[in-house]
């Protein structure tokens, strides 16, 4: 059944036109958010009536989610969908049980946490795609591209989504080793602890890994703008700086990396609701992971920080700029 399942990911929609409603965990401006909208909707967008709404949980305030988690509620009670695209964590733990308890069927992506973290996700009305930064790859790979490759930093933001991405792989551990390199992980949402990591980590590490650092704020609690805050980390780190996602890494961002990439997760979330769309049953589509990991560069940053890669990784890579 599972290879079945996977087989008719690569099939076009056949069903008639419905209802979908994508909850964005984030906001459109968002870049991630902005690549899985497209890719939805060239999938799905030709048949079906698809409604995006944002919970916009990066830039609104814990204290501020509840009003507008009252106000998706509403919007899907008027949309009545025949099935709903849940984007990343945030959207599944404020509304996938509402959502089952409704009798809508879930897909989701982007979802980090497991069963202990989202308990949902074993409903049967619910199938997905988990996604998990590829830890491993980004160090087998790194430990080819650089001279010098013992120690690494990881950081990230301190968001339910790194959270959960970290403990998934790691436990509790904030220290590991990987291929015979040491690797430290930090997961802060405080400008100033973020940059200073930044500053400071030539003196300890050979290059930096960065996470998802969207939910991260100044010393008086304002939100910091996430191309900002890499902008600065850019001209600020003496050690090139790599990314698990393919959305921070660019001219005056990250170097590279293999990375996720959120055009395929929503590629493959639209496939998996076209199935559901089609008949067949929710717990009939097996939950799979992450299926979108690419080798993506940038020119600029590779001539700023002096990296090289091989002709056999480069005729993988996905070039920027």
């Amino acid at each position: 059944m599972r290879l079945l399942i996977l087989a008719l990911l690569l099939v076009s929609p056949l069903c008639f036109s419905k209802t979908v409603v994508v909850i964005q965990s984030y906001h459109a401006e968002y870049k991630w958010d902005g690549d899985y909208i497209v890719a939805i909707q060239s999938a799905l967008g030709e048949k079906h009536d698809i409604t995006f709404l944002e919970l916009d949980t990066k830039r609104l305030t814990p204290s501020q989610w509840p009003e507008q988690v009252a106000s998706i509620q509403k919007s899907v009670a008027e949309i009545q969908p025949d099935v709903a695209i849940l984007g990343d964590d945030n959207a599944f733990s404020l509304m996938a049980q509402h959502l089952v308890d409704q009798n809508i069927p879930v897909v989701f992506f982007g979802v980090n946490g497991t069963p202990v973290q989202h308990p949902t996700l074993d409903h049967p009305l619910v199938t997905g795609v988990l996604e998990r930064p590829f830890f491993e790859r980004n160090i087998r790979h790194l430990r080819k591209v650089l001279e010098n490759k013992e120690r690494f930093l990881i950081l990230m933001d301190d968001s339910i989504t790194m959270r959960n991405a970290v403990n998934d792989y790691f436990g509790d551990a904030r220290k590991a080793e990987l291929y015979g390199s040491r690797l430290d992980i930090l997961l802060t949402n405080d400008k100033n602890t973020w940059l200073s990591a930044i500053n400071r980590a030539h003196l300890q590490y050979d290059a930096v890994i960065v996470g998802t650092h969207h939910t991260i704020r100044d010393g008086e609690d304002n939100y910091v703008q996430p191309n900002e805050l890499i902008n600065q980390a850019y001209y600020s780190s003496q050690i090139p700086i790599f990314s698990f996602w393919d959305i921070s890494i660019g001219r005056e961002q990250g170097v590279g990396g293999f990375t996720v990439s959120a055009y395929q997760e929503g590629l493959t979330g639209a496939r998996l609701a076209s199935l559901i769309l089609n008949g067949i049953a929710p717990n009939r589509v097996p939950q799979i992971k992450s299926l979108s990991g690419h080798y993506v560069y940038s020119k600029s940053g590779m001539d700023h920080w002096n990296i090289k890669l091989s002709p056999l990784i480069a005729s993988q890579s996905n070039f920027i700029e």
